[in-house]
Formats: C-alpha cells, structure tokens, sequence
C-alpha cells in the first residue's frame, strides 16, 4: 500500500493531462483533489501504523534501480516517524489546496489551461512524496529535481506573461546552483565511504554509526565537506542566502501555488534533508555553526525586506524566506526536533495565510495592493477570523502553535553545547539568539502591519495612496522602486486586473479549507509541548529513533528559561502595540519616518538591491564571458574549427584519392613502381 502514496497523485496528474481541454476546472480539480485525498487517508493510516509500531519503518521495495559496481540502488521507500509526518503533512495540507484552487482558478482566461493546472500540481505533490519517502539518496534525489521542476512550471504558469516566465525560470536556475552542490556532496560522500558505500540511509547511519571515523571522526574535514556541499543544496531549496532570490519572485504563479510551494513542500525539502542525514551533521561542528549562522542571518535579512513591501503576498514570501531561516537555526544548534517542529507549525498558519490573502485577493478581483485595502473586517468577516488565527500564530502569541515552536528554537539555541571547542563557541549560542528574538520582534511588526493595513481603517480600493501617504506613482518618482506594489506590478497574480472593486466574502470552497489550517494553526502546538507543561515533548519522543544517531546533550534547569521567554513576549507586544499605533492611530508617521531614514526605506524597499548587485557582479560578466570566450572562440573557433577542419580533411584527401583512380593504366604502373622501389628500399636499409 505504500507505493500508492505517491502513485495515486501521478495517476492523477496523467489522467488530467489525457482529458486535457475536455476536462473543466470542477472535474480537473475534482479528480487532482479525488487523487491527492486518498493519498492524505493512506499516509495518515501508514503514519498511525508507525506510531502503533512504536516508530518501526512500514518499508516497501518494488524493483532494483541501479546494480553497477558496489552501487546497489532500489526503487524502494521507507515511512519512518521523520517521512510518516512529512506525508502527512504534504498530503493533507496538499488536499485543502488543491480543493481551495477549485475555487480560485475561475478566471475565463485560465478555462482553456486550468486541467495543466491541476496537473502540476498533483505532479508536484508527486515529486515531493518521491522525496520524503524514497529510502536512498537517488530516489530522494529524482524528487529532489521533480520539484524543482514543477515549480518552474506552476510558477510560470501564466507563461504568456514574460516576467512570470522569467520568474519561473528564475527559480528554476537559481535551484539548479543548488542542486550542484548537492550532487558534489552525494559523489564525495560516496566515493569516502569507500568499501562501506552504500545509498540507502538506513544502511548509511548504521555504517557511519559503526565506523566513525570512516568520514575522519568528529569535525573531520571530510565530513565537514561533505555537510557544508550538502547545506549548499538546501540554501537553493530553501531559499537561504545566497541563493533566496528565488522564492519572493515565485510570487508570480497563483496564490494557492505559493501556499503548496512556501508552506509544506518544497522550501521544507532542505530542512527535512538535513534532519534525515542528522547522524551526519552531528559530526561536523562547523558545519552547524555555518547552518545555524547563515539560518539567523537569513532570517533577520528577509525580516529587513518584509517590513516595508506593501504587495500582501510579497510581505508573506519575505516572512517565508525568515522563518525557513528559524528552521534552519534550530537544526544548525542541533535542536532537530524543534526545527522539524517549526517546519509542522509553519506548514499550518503560512498555508493559512497565504491561502487567507488568496480568499482577499480573489474578493477584491485581483488586488494585492496593501495600499489599495483596508476595512476589510467589516465585509469579509470570516477571512478577517480566520487571518486572525494566522496572524497570532507567526507571531507567536502564547497557546498558539508557532508560540511553541518558536520558542523552542529561541531557548535552545541560548544554551547549545553544539558550538563548544570552536573558535568563538561560547559567545556564538547569545549572538544567534539575540539576532533570532530580533527578528521575530520584527516578525511582529510586519505581519501586525500586514493585519492593520488590510482589515483596519477605511476600505481604500479606489485609491493609490498608502498608509504613509505615498501613492505608488510617488513612489517610483522619487526613486524608490517603480514596482511598489510588487515585482510585477499590484496585479502579479492577476492578468494585470487592478481595478476597484466592493469587497465581499469569499465562496465556502474557499472559506472551508481555511477553517481546517485555522484550526491546525491554533492547536498545532499541542503535538510538542514544551518540558514544563503537562504532556511534553510527544513529538520529541515519536522522532527518537530517527535522531538516534544524532543526540545533542542539552543543559537542563537553566533559571534564565523563562525571563527570556518573558523578554520575547514584552518585545512581540511592543512591536504589535507600534505597528497599531503607527498604522492606526497615526497613519501619518509612518511617511515621516520614511523621509528621515530614506536610504534605509528606499534600500528595504528594494530588496537591499541584491537582485542588482548579482546581476552585475555575477550574471553581466558570466554573459559577456559566454559570449565574448565561450561562444565566440571555444565554440565558434575551436569547437567549430576542429569540426570544420575535419570536414576539410575528409574533403581534401576524398579529392586526392579521386586524383589517384583516374582510371588511367600508366598512372597505376608508376605507383606500383614506385611502392616496389620503396619497399626494396626499406628492406635493403634494414638489412
């Protein structure tokens, strides 16, 4: 039963593309929806099946892959309690949306295309499932580049508009850098192993397990390596500097899109990665530290951006990219379960919101201008409850499901033992943690922003102008960037739509699968509660044997544990208390403070210019060398020239031979004259 997992979504995908046009957006939805709910209700049986066995793998092997060598590769998966819950998560939340797009994708223009659609998108859930449960590197490496690849095609879904296209393609090359280093990293990796090869990651930690110092023992440098190129594959996935550029561009495919992409598949891929390999980075101190520091940095570098975008889907990509960064902090100070933790609650309040900011995109035809909103609790009253679940959630109020896995993170990385022997360890767990409560106070007040500027107030749909009295045209007159509204303008989900429009509720198609993640967000927490609460640690305890190799000593009964929480909640509070005053009861400062910090304001606004400074630094001069080295000498010249040459060569010496067949009697008797004559003198010299 297990292989149907994965299969029932490709049937899925395979039927819709066979009924192409003849298939309308109920039946493709209703079939892609039919296809990935009963894959949800085999991986929740195969999840309780674990959890019954007491974490014993359900495992099952189709067929041999791969037999070269020492190389042993099945087609083969394994649901542990790691894989079980990743099923689970991406089948079920994979579910709600795609039910939720049947109700989203009712544009006329998108009539003729909605079963490619839903296609994608059950090939992406595919793609994904081949990832978690694939028991070898291979396998998981096959669903690696398969999401990839769907996220090319569903994000440039809308392909006829050129900037989705290149925001498609942007994803798509940008992963591709990644996905090098990954591929570097499984070579190495294997090539170290040497007698002890193997692809399968059960055999894999055992062996490691067995023979520690196979890899050169604890900080070896080839096991450091190794975790550092495999990291390198998670920034592309997952959106980590330097390779985040991707995910905010992502944007352009449509809204339930963004929620399948940012909140439980693809941009987790490199934070499941890491914990299934946990018995590996465990032995590379240094690694972690390069995890953990890029993670925080990450983190409050996406924070900077989130602040000022006034595109509502773009303030909920930036927070995507920032607490990916809180995922990867907690597994680079060796917290794995609380990082996984934190990838469960993010999956439920970001698929919340973003699938919430659709319902208010869809209501008010296509807007996704912040400036352009306003007052909409007063029209869409069931959205605005069920924002406000998601909103609390991210923020971290206490109760909520991201209060606990936040916290989690913040308190463990203060006292990691991870960092101890390196250079500057003691003070490292503090500096992370003091740049992690940082960001989320900034958290706090962008998505608190979001919430004021969008449900506050009076509706402005017929206006331009922006809670700091900026219009978007002002904007772009004074240099700040032209496409305030968002990368592609305030419409990029949309066709170019931008109009006013009278707010009004959202259908239940799109209102029901929001109350299911509500309520995820809302108790989502209770699944790993913290030590000090009746009830700790469930999830702790189900993922024992998964981290079985990878167990990190942390301190206990440290008296700071709650004055630091303390400090969080006070700084969260005051950060939601200046968005309101700010937003609400003074929409005027906000323009003020802009004028004062202008370069700061223009810098966030536009992204910090990162997009700029690679495209100079690193894509202008990667072109002019293709074009002007690559293109014109290697390949014009050398490449073209040898094979042009050998053309000749064959040419001149056809001639010749036709010169030597001319069919003339005497010409034959002086050449087998003068081959005697040289073969006589050959012979007369070597005599």
């Amino acid at each position: 039963m297990l292989a149907l997992i994965p299969a029932l979504p490709l049937l899925g995908a395979i039927v819709n593309a066979v009924l192409n046009r003849r298939a309308n957006r109920v039946v493709a939805g209703s079939i892609a929806s039919a296809a990935v709910g009963a894959s949800a209700i085999l991986s929740f049986l195969t999840f309780f099946q674990v959890l019954g066995n007491h974490g014993v793998p359900v495992t099952q092997t189709l067929w041999t892959w791969m037999h070269v060598g020492t190389l042993n590769v099945d087609i083969g998966f394994s649901a542990d309690p790691l894989s079980a819950t990743m099923m689970c998560i991406i089948t079920g939340i994979g579910f709600l949306i795609h039910v939720y797009s049947i109700g989203y994708m009712d544009d006329k223009e998108d009539a003729r295309s909605v079963w490619r659609y839903f296609s994608y998108l059950n090939l992406f859930v595919f793609a994904m499932l081949l990832l978690v449960m694939g028991d070898s590197f291979p396998l998981m490496f096959v669903g690696w580049e398969g999401v990839g690849l769907c996220s090319y095609l569903l994000i440039g879904f809308w392909f006829t508009n050129t900037d989705y296209a290149s925001a498609g393609k942007k994803a798509f090359i940008t992963n591709r850098v990644g996905d090098f280093s990954f591929l570097i990293g499984l070579f190495w990796l294997f090539w170290a192993l040497g007698d002890h090869a193997t692809m399968n990651f059960a055999e894999l930690s055992e062996v490691v397990a067995a023979n520690p110092a196979i890899l050169g023992g604890v900080g070896g440098l080839t096991v450091t390596a190794i975790c550092l190129l495999f990291f390198g594959g998670a920034t592309g996935k997952s959106a980590q500097i330097p390779l985040f550029v991707w995910l905010p561009d992502a944007m352009a495919g449509p809204t339930p899109v963004s929620a399948l992409i940012h909140a439980a598949t693809m941009v987790t891929s490199g934070i499941y990665m890491i914990c299934r390999l946990s018995f590996l980075f465990v032995q590379a101190p240094a690694a972690l530290a390069v995890i953990a520091t890029i993670g925080a940095l990450t983190a409050f570098f996406a924070a900077t951006i989130a602040i000022t975008q006034t595109d509502i889907k773009k303030v909920l990509a930036y927070s995507t990219v920032s607490q990916l960064g809180f995922m990867f902090l907690g597994v680079g100070v060796g917290a794995f379960t609380a990082g996984f933790f934190h990838v469960m609650t993010h999956a439920f309040f970001k698929a919340l919101l973003f699938l919430g900011s659709g319902s208010i995109i869809h209501a008010l035809h296509h807007e996704q201008d912040m400036r352009k909103m306003g007052g909409l609790r007063k029209h869409m009253k069931v959205t605005f409850a069920i924002f406000v679940v998601g909103w609390l959630a991210i923020i971290g109020f206490p109760g909520l499901s991201g209060f606990f896995s936040k916290d989690e993170i913040l308190w463990l990385t203060f006292i990691t033992p991870v960092f101890e022997g390196l250079p500057f360890g003691s003070v490292m767990p503090k500096v992370l943690w003091a740049l992690a409560v940082t960001t989320a106070l900034l958290t706090a007040f962008y998505m608190s922003r979001l919430m004021f500027m969008t449900f506050w107030g009076e509706y402005r749909g017929g206006h331009a102008h922006d809670a700091h009295g900026h219009g978007a045209h002002d904007d772009a007159a004074h240099g700040v960037d032209p496409h305030g509204a968002g990368a592609h303008g305030h419409a990029a989900d949309a066709h170019g739509h931008g109009h006013a429009h009278t707010p009004h509720e959202s259908p239940l198609v799109l209102t029901g699968p929001l109350l299911v993640l509500a309520l995820l967000s809302a108790v989502g927490g209770l699944l790993n509660l913290p030590h000090w609460m009746p009830g700790a640690g469930w999830l702790h305890h189900f993922l024992e044997p998964v981290f079985e190799h990878a167990h990190v000593a942390f301190p206990e009964g440290n008296p700071l544990e709650f004055p630091l929480m303390g400090i969080t909640l006070l700084g969260v509070a005051a950060s939601v208390g200046l968005a309101y005053y700010l937003y609400v009861v003074a929409p005027a400062k906000p323009a003020e403070i802009a004028a004062r910090l202008r370069p700061l304001y223009v810098g966030s606004l536009n992204k910090w210019f990162v997009d700029e400074i690679y495209d100079r630094v690193l894509l202008t001069p990667l072109v002019l060398f293709s074009r002007q080295i690559l293109w014109a000498v290697v390949d014009a010249q050398i490449i073209d020239g040898a094979v042009n040459g050998a053309a000749a060569a064959a040419t001149g010496l056809g001639r010749l031979h036709g010169r030597l067949v001319s069919g003339r009697v005497q010409a034959y008797a002086l050449s087998i004259a003068a081959g005697a004559a040289l073969i006589v003198t050959v012979y007369a010299l070597g005599a």
